[in-house]
């Protein structure tokens, strides 16, 4: 069975413009979304989709000199990005994976996988259902192809076609979800790369490492002993899209 990882890309950012080609340790930070993403044993391959705009030139340039797949499609209709993406390399499951989370487990990537193929009843499996738990950057899915053509043929709403797995989201009477959990909810610890404060914190992570691999439990482990002004946090209120749209 081909379970690809498409690591979705582009340089369009209005509070950190082309982070996904910002050096973390040395090397753009898309290059270790997909060292790390690459770790993951489920996966058959990495593909990484960018909008087809000249602007994301340099994208496909940095992935061509690393012999890194690309596919380019549109730049704000992700699900319709991911979906032919997934056709073009003939995906039989999808794992939609996002170029500004550089602290993606790969761990995580493999449990959402294994659940899914371990429930043959499942349309897809995440980590974010009913409500995410585990720190934001660390969102997993896994999608059948059948359960992913649903969504991207029904799927009418601007909002959620801009993110891949929104339509899941927004009718779970429709889909039969496999979900896990973390342990403690961390979903207010911000380990997204939005803004250079964002970059700066995950990059004293990384430097912790020293070019070794972690996990996501021994990040947490420097997440926690950095002092308080560096991991701010929303005390609870953060709120996804999907929670709030109707």
């Amino acid at each position: 069975m081909k379970i690809l990882g498409i690591v979705v890309a582009r340089r369009g950012s209005e509070r950190l413009p082309g982070k996904v080609l910002r050096d973390l340790v040395g090397k753009p930070m898309l290059l270790e979304v997909l060292a790390r993403a690459g770790r993951a044993k489920r996966l058959s391959g990495l593909v990484v989709a960018l909008p087809d705009n000249k602007n994301d030139d340099a994208i496909e340039a940095v992935c061509t000199s690393n012999g890194i797949y690309c596919f380019r499609g549109a730049e704000y209709d992700l699900l319709d990005r991911v979906y032919r993406t997934a056709i073009a390399y003939g995906a039989e499951i999808v794992v939609p994976l996002r170029s500004h989370c550089p602290l993606l487990d790969p761990d995580l990537i493999d449990e959402a996988v294994k659940r899914l193929l371990d429930d043959p009843a499942a349309d897809w499996c995440t980590n974010r259902f009913p409500l995410p738990t585990f720190p934001q950057g660390l969102e997993v899915d896994a999608i059948r192809i059948e359960t992913l053509r649903v969504a991207w043929q029904e799927d009418s709403h601007p909002g959620s076609r801009q993110h891949v797995e929104g339509y899941l989201l927004r009718r779970p009477e429709q889909f039969t979800t496999a979900t896990f959990a973390c342990e403690t909810n961390l979903a207010d610890a911000p380990w997204s790369v939005a803004t250079l404060q964002d970059l700066d914190r995950v990059r004293t992570i990384f430097e912790k490492f020293n070019g070794s691999a972690f996990t996501w439990r021994e990040a947490l482990d420097v997440w926690q002993s950095m002092p308080r002004d560096s991991q701010p946090t929303e005390s609870g209120t953060h709120q996804y899209w999907y929670q709030s749209e109707a």
